[in-house]
């Protein structure tokens, strides 16, 4: 009989741990809580809004040609003139003035080679016009709405809770029950 009695007990002991077990189980559900109040969270941000500004500047012409300095052209020009007004100096004065034809002919061939490669004799006129840019930065302020403090009221208690956007009238809330144990 004693194993029937302790079978008996402990059949017993594992329905009631069971049905106490059972109760302190959480139950939860969704219900609807009323809205008291919605506060706007504002930001204030800061824009930045680049503008360019062009004009055009006087730039001398002189500026431009000092860093064209090739003397290649002026030297083979030189040779060219050179041999051409020694001949024409052979040719027309029967050798007399032969010299001076061939200095002559170097220095107009060594001007034309220089020219020939963009470099001109006295002063240029007028001046060259470049144009030039910058970028000015304006900034501006602008509020912006950065989420919502909501406070609701459930059960009598009032709650609060920041929200991504705008709830209604009401809002709804996951409800949990848990059993006090004491």
């Amino acid at each position: 009989m004693n194993k029937y009695l302790i079978a008996s007990l402990s059949a017993a002991a594992i329905v009631v741990s069971t049905g106490a077990h059972a109760g302190r189980h959480a139950s939860t559900f969704t219900d609807r809580a009323r809205v008291v109040d919605v506060e706007p969270i504002i930001r204030t941000v800061r824009i930045e809004h680049p503008r360019r500004e062009c004009w055009d500047e006087e730039v001398p012409r002189s500026a431009r040609h000092s860093h064209d300095h090739n003397p290649g052209g002026m030297i083979v020009g030189g040779v060219i003139g050179g041999l051409v007004g020694h001949s024409l100096g052979r040719r027309i004065n029967k050798g007399r003035g032969r010299h001076a034809a061939t200095a002559m002919g170097t220095l107009i061939g060594a001007a034309v080679g220089h020219n020939a490669t963009g470099h001109q004799y006295g002063e240029d006129t007028g001046p060259d016009y470049r144009e030039r840019c910058r970028t000015h930065v304006d900034y501006t302020t602008e509020e912006r709405v950065d989420g919502y403090w909501v406070t609701y009221r459930y059960q009598g208690e009032e709650f609060r809770t920041r929200m991504a956007n705008e709830p209604g009238e009401t809002l709804r809330v996951h409800v949990r029950v848990v059993p006090l144990t004491e």
